[in-house]
């Protein structure tokens, strides 16, 4: 049997003959008085929920299953006109006619009628909005990318939608289309992430906004009666839409409502400013159009989508060409309040695949899809665009950071690199095959997997070495050893350690066997945000070491299990030896001359003991710049007969966490953060084993740490603190009449904090003796408050603090609080 006639005979068996048999019927709009043509008309099969709309160029085309069938065009201040097609002869022309409004549909009041017609709007949605549960429609979707000359991108998808009033909108992509320049992967046409704006509330490139039908909209917004149009014969509300609040994300345009059934014809708005962006987005300017219709039913669906608009993106020194942005969306065919497939609902995706259908390319746009035909641009754009015309060259940019950024003309992908001193891209391979290029590969090996230790501080002056891990057995087995040596102490002192790693399940790496060994250094008291590599720069300058330290010897081995969504719990046995440093220097590379406190004694001997944690969560939160919901909770239990010299139990929490505040529908919505730390023990406690609330280090001031104090950490064997910030955003500039100063980036910042640290009273008496003063305490609550002007230059923040207890001002500052 011939291929092409088995073909048509299994496509026969499988229903294709369906989709065989379909016609197309092809049109054009015009308006009669003018002669122009009429873009985005609404076409419809008479009383079915199958259409679609016009083209720029007032162009449509239609799927019909038979003849003879009629048409619906209807245009708002048009009157409607229907046409009876027997046959598929050719292109059919619409010409509309403009409609005359029958007057005497509003009573005047003392307030505008807009008020009225959009109360009775909210009413009337309500009612039908209650009895719609589901609906399935299918979709066509057209995006275009633009830049200052000429179409740069096309994307189009065809697509299934299913929306459920409970479990939302799954769509089923069943094929794409996309000019030769971009392939399917970047191909995000569909309408499932697109607004609906009869919905209450509205996703806008993240800001939650209120939709001009909620049912408070008259409390957000301003409405005006501007004009009244007709269609076929019924009065058509034109409405203008101000934002009634000048904080809020709001939308700003005109409505249209028919009066009759007061339900909302078709939307044309925009953003209000406060829907904007910091650096580097410089301009964020998209419309957004919409037409409803019931298709002679009980409910008021979407007929399109249209958003047009241009993002500007650019920091000072390279800026990039304006991004125009086109999207065209329809739906037709609805089915309502039909069954839907649960399996859809299980996924957590919105976007699905059509395997059976997804690779069939254009074959399925010709034969099945009712397209919204291409313009003319559009047209020569698919005939233009090849796989040369790479979106890199067509968004190039312009500044003087571009002379560091090799755009490289000859590659086909477009690749970008960043050029070397030598002007040479570093992104390209070296072909002359010299020496240079195996040395480097030798070196490369010998310094794989390793990494430089340093730090500085009044007992181990300078301190280098390294660290070098290594990974066996498709990683399940980790070795690391790290050594060093300490320039400071009489003769000089090394440090040196292992870890032995071992993962043993095979279906799983979150669960690990660890032991090691360690000789060196050791902080006497522990810092939840400060490491000793990070306060070497204090000492190193001469200002007071954050630190006091011991040698300690020892090993440990333990079991750590990752828990899904949960952080991680470790268990652990500890043995350690450990013995006072009386050593200490003075010298500093500013020649400062400052004398560095004594370092402390500590409470020499043997400790073992366990340690159970359960942890979430990075160890310091990036000091501020981003928000958490983390936390740390840990138990160490020291006995005699776990071989120590000391019988205690320690507990410990560092709770970190964030709370959206005002302005939620905002896309960085006023947020609180908070850090809770406290920590106290039963039995005999060792000085070392003492804990801090952080202080700032000199002028750095980061979030969680106290910003009135500097240098010295208050130490406490129980300490309790409470440190909060609420970030306002660039509200309070705004209020001052600064209406784009979302768009600098900055952020007004109120903090406060409170603590409390307490040791026993033998420890202070032992530091008084030896030293003469005590250990760094609060005495009583420390206390302060202040205000930050945060991502200034979108890198740091400045603080001025308070100190309430012990009055005084104290200015830093940090890294800037980004999200």
């Amino acid at each position: 049997m011939h291929k092409s006639v088995f073909l048509f005979f299994v496509l026969f068996l499988f229903g294709v003959h369906e989709l065989m048999a379909q016609n197309v019927v092809k049109g054009r709009i015009i308006d009669a008085e003018t002669g122009e043509t009429l873009p985005s008309a609404h076409v419809i099969i008479k009383d079915t929920y199958k259409g679609t709309i016009s083209n720029q160029d007032g162009e449509f085309s239609l799927q019909v299953q038979e003849f003879p069938v009629t048409l619906v065009v209807r245009f708002i201040g048009f009157e409607s006109q229907e046409k009876t097609i027997t046959e598929n002869s050719g292109p059919v022309e619409f010409v509309l006619k403009p409609s005359v409004a029958e007057m005497g549909e509003i009573v005047v009041t003392g307030e505008d009628p807009a008020i009225a017609i959009m109360k009775e709007v909210i009413r009337r949605k309500k009612i039908w909005r209650a009895n719609l549960r589901t609906y399935v429609a299918e979709a066509y979707t057209r995006q275009q990318l633009k830049n200052d000359t000429s179409i740069v991108s096309i994307s189009e998808s065809v697509s299934t939608v299913y929306w459920d009033k409970e479990r939302g909108t799954r769509e089923v992509l069943k094929s794409k289309r996309q000019t030769a320049n971009i392939d399917e992967g970047t191909n995000f046409a569909g309408v499932s992430y697109l607004p609906n704006f009869y919905d209450d509330n509205l996703d806008i490139a993240g800001f939650n906004v209120v939709g001009v039908t909620h049912p408070d909209a008259l409390s957000y917004y301003d409405f005006q009666l501007e004009d009244i149009n007709a269609l076929d014969g019924q009065v058509v509300y034109e409405l203008s839409v101000t934002s009634g609040r000048k904080l809020q994300p709001l939308f700003e345009g005109t409505i249209y409502v028919l009066g009759e059934e007061y339900a909302l014809l078709e939307v044309d708005l925009k953003p209000n400013s406060v829907i904007s962006f910091p650096p580097p987005i410089q301009d964020f300017n998209l419309t957004y159009s919409q037409q409803f219709s019931n298709f002679g039913g009980e409910f008021w669906l979407p007929v399109d989508v249209r958003i047009n608009g241009v993002v500007e993106v650019g920091i000072v020194g390279l800026r990039f060409p304006a991004i125009g942005f086109k999207q065209v969306a329809k739906l037709n065919d609805y089915n309502v309040n039909t069954l839907l497939p649960d399996s859809l609902f299980k996924q957590f995706e919105t976007f699905s695949v059509d395997s059976t259908t997804i690779n069939s390319g254009d074959s399925l746009f010709v034969s099945e899809v009712e397209m919204i035909p291409l313009d003319s641009e559009e047209k020569q754009a698919y005939q233009s665009l090849d796989s040369t015309a790479t979106l890199e060259k067509a968004f190039k940019p312009k500044g003087f950071f571009t002379r560091f950024i090799d755009w490289d003309e000859d590659d086909n992908s477009g690749s970008i690199s960043v050029k070397s001193s030598g002007g040479s891209s570093s992104g390209r391979a070296n072909r002359s095959g010299s020496s240079s290029s195996s040395n480097r590969s030798l070196l490369s090996k010998l310094t794989q997997n390793t990494t430089p230790l340093a730090r500085y501080n009044r007992v181990d002056a300078l301190y280098l070495g390294l660290k070098r891990e290594r990974s066996f057995f498709d990683y399940r087995l980790t070795t690391s050893a790290f050594g060093g040596y300490s320039t400071g102490y009489d003769d000089g002192i090394f440090s040196y350690g292992g870890t032995l790693t071992w993962r043993p399940l095979k279906e799983t790496r979150r669960f690990l066997i660890y032991g090691g060994y360690e000789a060196g250094t050791e902080t006497r008291y522990n810092s939840d945000m400060f490491s000793p590599v990070l306060t070497s720069f204090t000492a190193v300058f001469g200002y007071a070491d954050y630190f006091d330290y011991y040698r300690n010897e020892g090993v440990e081995f333990g079991v750590q299990h990752y828990l899904r969504g949960y952080g991680s719990i470790k268990l652990s046995y500890n043995y350690e030896q450990h013995s006072s440093i009386s050593y200490k220097t003075s010298h500093d590379i500013a020649g400062r001359n400052n004398l560095q406190r004594p370092n402390s004694y500590i409470d020499e001997g043997n400790l073992g003991s366990i340690f159970l944690s359960l942890s979430n969560g990075s160890d310091r939160k990036g000091f501020g710049a981003i928000g958490a919901n983390d936390y740390a909770f840990s138990i160490e239990h020291s006995a005699g007969f776990l071989g120590s010299d000391w019988d205690f139990t320690r507990f410990k929490i560092d709770l970190y966490r964030r709370y959206e505040t005002f302005y939620q529908r905002r896309f960085f919505p006023n947020t609180l953060d908070m850090r809770f730390n406290a920590g106290t023990y039963i039995g005999d406690l060792p000085i070392q084993k003492n804990e801090v609330l952080d202080v700032a280090q000199g002028v750095f001031t980061p979030f969680g740490a106290f910003r009135a104090k500097r240098f010295i950490p208050y130490e406490g064997a129980s300490y309790v603190a409470l440190n909060a910030e609420h970030n306002f955003k660039s509200v309070p500039l705004e209020l001052l009449g600064w209406r784009n100063a979302t768009k600098t980036g900055l952020s007004v910042i109120a903090f406060g904090g409170i603590g409390r640290t307490w040791v026993k009273d033998s420890q202070i008496t032992e530091f008084n003796n030896r030293y003469g003063f005590g250990p760094s305490l609060t005495n009583d609550w420390h206390m302060e408050a202040g205000l930050s002007l945060s991502n200034i230059f979108n890198l740091f923040r400045v603080d001025v603090a308070y100190r309430i207890d012990e009055p005084g001002v104290f200015a830093g500052v940090s890294i800037a609080r980004f999200f």
